[in-house]
């Protein structure tokens, strides 16, 4: 269907000449189909800011017609369904379309054009307008909100289809509508067998808000049973302080379909401090009800809508209930003031400019410049080698002002009365002489906010040791140095003749200069908080002001002071970090956990945590024989977690140990020197027109503190570009692969996946296995602003098997397709069994994983899920060599022990055998052309795979090739044909 005639067939305004998006192209969002970006729009003498949503198409050469058309199907079909929830009128809870506009599409028909959605634009999606202050305040209209939209769609015979948090926008007045409608259908709509989805790049997050029907139903169709039980999946999210997303204590997504089949719900009620006052009784009933397992059972949204207003009309639920928090520590009597050699700069700082850098539960932190510094707060790089701290930088000029905040204030007692007043004082007063070189300086008040001052500190220009640490590639860098400067400050407050503690030990607190001196900054609001006894007149009590994951088991005991002893246990905890990534308690979200963990007598780590250092997600290579193990580093760490706080090890003993250990060098990585650079010498001249991505999570996820949140997703884009080379310039086609993020933190993670694949693919050399030309960090082909350099590899000219099979059946004879299987089978065994550094397994193969030259020569590529294992004659037990920093999301291909271990810590490595699994759906696909469980949507396709069925079934494809395939799906993995015996038999066919 033309763009004219959807224009006129859906009644759509045509906007092209009015709306014009951002020079920068930039992006609101980018999807797995379609990019979203900020546009301007011009109606009449008003411009109103919106959104503009364009479809990508993914092709290596011209797309083909049946591509097409699909892709219009699918536009068409989201456009009229958006069009019909606002036929009468626009709904206040429904995001608005307000018409369409031309887009050209980079390898369709230069006559195609397709049309791009103009919506208003909203101030972000419910997931991160939960992080604001002014959403706490607001969880039940939100609610409301969305119910309301929920019920319009049902009530027109819509159902959405894939409702979770980033699905519902929220405006700047705080007002929660529906959008991205893609996945919607009628409820009349008869189900389509023609065109499964195979996408696993939503899968990840959509699945975890699927009801049990989607996977259970021979066809797996949204309903809006379906909706309500996702609604329920919202509301928890919205509920709660933590934002816990469903199946929160399942971290692999290989796991969630199982627990889904056998009938867990998403959460059990989550309990102080993460949950919020107002997820009482009632409103939890409310939630539990969405999630009945009969579909027939679950409320509708009307009547969920009615119950709640009922519910708010009785007071039986308020927004503005608080959460109770653990009862605090009391602290000393008398009337202390400010010290009186402590200078008031806030008349000189009101010449500075300030940025407010972070905004924590109980403090603000600004930063404050001279007028003209505009780099930024933080250095974002190594720059330790040119940092000279005698000449006048900048940045050497600034300074930290740390500012109290309290929900509510205190009471209004005069500051003689008010106990956190009083008790700040004291600890400023204790503090403000400290002088030493691995302490933060405390400089002086800034008595311009008013009732709490602020207290201006020394300025770090690395920031913490947590984003120091991801500026060092690798992370081992200097960690005998990272435990000597702690231990060096810990001594010196613990060695004062009134002793001082640290209080709040955590990586965190630990501050680096710009020579890379660390310093323990030693005001810590969250600590005096704490330290509030019951009776202070406290308006709103902090929450959550200070976590148990680094606190020693003797600081749970109410009225207890912290002590160098409590500092050691934390040290340990630190020092645990600095060698391995893992957090105390990495398997372990909820403060509570933590807590009766810690009374069990369980250590924050273990043995175990490094032996599975790698299998939790962890990119630090360590093991039984890593120096830090053998020198008696661990063993003085273990000892900090000693439950008889006098036999843990003091400060200076630390130092001991590290005196008697030798000097070792830092090692670094470095490039292959095999590897080219080729910057500058990669154009790409129709600009970077996407023609294949992937997804993963971060496997670091599951050793962070915040493990009950949305997980880190980093995507990887590749685009056609031309290679000038030789003395003549000849031009070729290369791929140029790049990370793709809009988010700092992202550039350690994406580093990783770029390294990771670079070394296995110039380990890897074979007709069937692309090649890896070189790389480049010319800007032009880099990710946002992430500075990881971009791959340079082979580009194929045929394109994916998903589209070469299909484009080639009718051309193809069996000789055709065999060789293409010939060619597969070679390059698995080439890197299973011939690669002399170590077998590698592919880890994601389908018919996206392999790809076609010109001459039909089939090529693997796509390595970013692949893991390196040490040759052995026992495949199930060889050691990893290199683990991959991501973890895949399920998909058809899959193995079914992928997804066996409900009860897991961690995603799945990948084996030979779950690519033997994989290689066998791949055999019947060249055949027939149908995806693995072609009659199934991708929930049902895993439902059906957990279940033990086939991929496919006898008469998709000759019995001999049937038979083929059969070799690679045996339920026993080790049983599978190799690659090797799959060859032999591929001769005598």
């Amino acid at each position: 269907m033309q763009y004219t005639s959807i224009v006129q067939s859906l009644g759509l305004s045509d906007l092209t000449m009015h709306v014009s998006t951002s020079g920068s192209g930039m992006n609101v969002a980018r999807g797995g189909v379609a990019d979203v970006r900020y546009g301007s729009y011009k109606n009449g003498s008003i411009t109103q800011k919106v959104a503009v949503k364009s479809v990508r198409l993914e092709v290596h050469g011209a797309a083909s017609t049946l591509l097409v058309a699909k892709i219009q199907k699918r536009l068409y079909r989201e456009l009229d369904i958006w069009k019909t929830l606002q036929a009468e009128q626009c709904h206040p809870n429904i995001l608005g379309l307000l018409g369409i506009v031309e887009t050209s599409l980079e390898g369709a028909p230069r006559s195609l054009i397709f049309p791009s959605s103009v919506s208003e634009l909203c101030k972000g999606n419910l997931s991160e307008y939960m992080t604001t202050t002014e959403a706490r305040s607001r969880r039940i209209q939100l609610l409301v909100d969305t119910l309301e939209g929920l019920s319009h769609m049902h009530k027109l015979g819509v159902v959405h289809g894939d409702l979770k948090a980033p699905n519902v926008l929220v405006t700047e007045e705080g007002t929660a509508k529906l959008c991205d409608f893609g996945h919607s259908r009628f409820v009349n709509t008869a189900p389509s067998h023609t065109d499964p989805a195979d996408s696993s790049s939503t899968f990840q997050a959509t699945t975890r808000y699927m009801s049990p029907e989607l996977f259970t139903e021979s066809v797996a169709r949204p309903s809006c049973p379906s909706d309500i039980w996702a609604f329920g999946c919202v509301a928890l999210e919205a509920s709660d302080l933590s934002k816990l997303r469903p199946y929160h204590v399942i971290f692999s997504e290989y796991r969630v379909p199982a627990a889904i089949i056998q009938g867990r719900t998403p959460s059990t009620r989550p309990e102080p401090p993460y949950a919020a006052g107002c997820l009482n009784d009632s409103l939890w009933a409310v939630v539990k009800a969405c999630w009945s397992i009969d579909r027939r059972n679950r409320p509708t949204a009307l009547l969920l809508l009615e119950r709640i207003k009922e519910m708010i009309r009785q007071g039986m639920i308020s927004a503005a209930s608080v959460t109770p928090h653990r009862p605090a520590t009391s602290i000393t009597s008398g009337t202390v003031e400010w010290p009186d050699k402590l200078e008031d700069y806030s008349g000189s700082l009101a010449h500075y400019s300030k940025e407010l850098i972070s905004n924590k539960n109980i403090a603000d932190v600004w930063i404050y410049r001279i007028q003209g510094d505009s780099a930024p707060a933080f250095l974002q790089a190594d720059e330790r080698r040119g940092f000279d701290p005698t000449k006048t930088d900048d940045r050497l000029r600034r300074f930290v002002v740390k500012v109290p905040r309290l929900p509510g204030g205190l009471s209004t007692t005069s500051p003689e009365d008010d106990q956190f007043q009083q008790l700040l004082r004291l600890v400023v007063k204790e503090r403000f002489d400290l002088d030493h070189e691995n302490i933060v300086e405390l400089i002086g008040l800034d008595r311009s906010y008013g009732r709490y001052p602020g207290i201006v500190l020394e300025y770090c220009p690395y920031g913490d040791l947590t984003h120091y640490k991801g500026l060092i590639v690798p992370y081992e860098k200097d960690n005998q140095r990272y435990l000597r400067e702690i231990s060096q400050g810990l001594e010196y407050l613990h060695s004062l003749p009134s002793v001082l503690t640290h209080g709040d030990l955590t990586p965190d607190n630990i501050l680096v200069d710009g020579q890379g001196t660390l310093k323990l900054s030693i005001i810590s609001f969250a600590r005096v908080a704490t330290s509030l006894p019951e009776n202070s007149q406290v308006a709103v009590r902090p929450e959550s002001p200070i976590s148990v994951r680094y606190a020693s088991p003797d600081l749970l005991i109410d009225n207890t002071r912290t002590s160098p002893e409590s500092d050691m246990w934390s040290f340990g905890c630190v020092a645990f970090w600095i060698y391995t990534d893992l957090h105390p308690y990495p398997k372990l979200k909820k403060e509570y956990d933590i807590v009766r963990e810690i009374e069990s007598g369980v250590l924050p780590n273990d043995m175990n945590s490094i032996r599975n250092i790698e299998t939790l997600g962890s990119h630090l290579k360590t093991g039984a024989d890593s120096p830090w193990i053998t020198d008696g580093t661990l063993s003085h760490i273990l000892r900090c977690w000693d439950h008889q706080a006098k036999a843990r090890p003091s400060a200076n003993d630390i130092l001991k140990h590290l005196d008697r250990l030798p000097n070792t060098s830092v090692v670094r990585w470095r490039l292959p020197t095999s590897v080219p650079d080729l910057s500058g010498a990669v154009q790409t001249p129709g600009g970077r027109n996407i023609i294949g991505w992937s997804a993963g999570t971060w496997r670091r996820i599951y050793t962070r503190r915040a493990q009950g949140k949305t997980p880190d997703v980093i995507k990887l884009w590749w685009w056609r570009g031309v290679h000038s080379r030789g003395f003549f310039r000849k031009n070729v086609d290369v791929i140029v692969k790049s990370a793709k993020s809009d988010k700092g933190e992202f550039e350690d993670p994406a580093q990783q996946v770029y390294r990771h694949e670079l070394v296995l693919l110039n380990q890897m050399k074979h007709t069937n296995v692309v090649s890896i030309l070189g790389f480049t960090t010319d800007p032009t082909h880099l990710g946002s602003h992430l500075k990881v350099p971009a791959l340079i590899m082979e580009y194929c000219s045929n394109g994916r098997l998903r589209e070469y099979c299909p484009a080639n059946q009718e051309t193809m004879n069996e000789a055709d397709r065999v060789n293409l299987i010939r060619g597969i089978a070679q390059a698995l065994k080439y890197i299973h069994d011939d690669i002399p550094e170590g077998s590698i397994v592919h880890g994601n193969l389908s018919m996206d994983s392999v790809v076609v030259d010109t001459t039909g020569i089939p090529k693997l590529t796509n390595f970013e899920f692949s893991c390196q294992y040490q040759h052995t004659d026992n495949p199930i037990r060889a050691q990893v060599l290199n683990a991959p920093p991501l973890a895949s999301h399920p998909t058809r291909w899959d193995a079914p022990e992928l997804f066996q271990d409900v009860s897991d810590a961690r995603a799945p490595f990948p084996t030979r055998y779950t690519d033997l699994w994989s290689f066998g759906s791949l055999i019947a696909f060249i055949f027939c052309c149908k995806l693995p469980y072609a009659q199934s949507e991708l929930p049902g396709a895993i439902a059906r795979l957990i279940n033990g069925e086939r991929p496919y079934a006898n008469d998709d494809c000759p019995h001999k090739i049937k038979d083929l395939a059969n070799s690679l799906w045996e339920d026993v993995p080790y049983q599978r044909s190799s690659a090797s015996k799959i060859l032999e038999m591929i001769e005598v066919l």
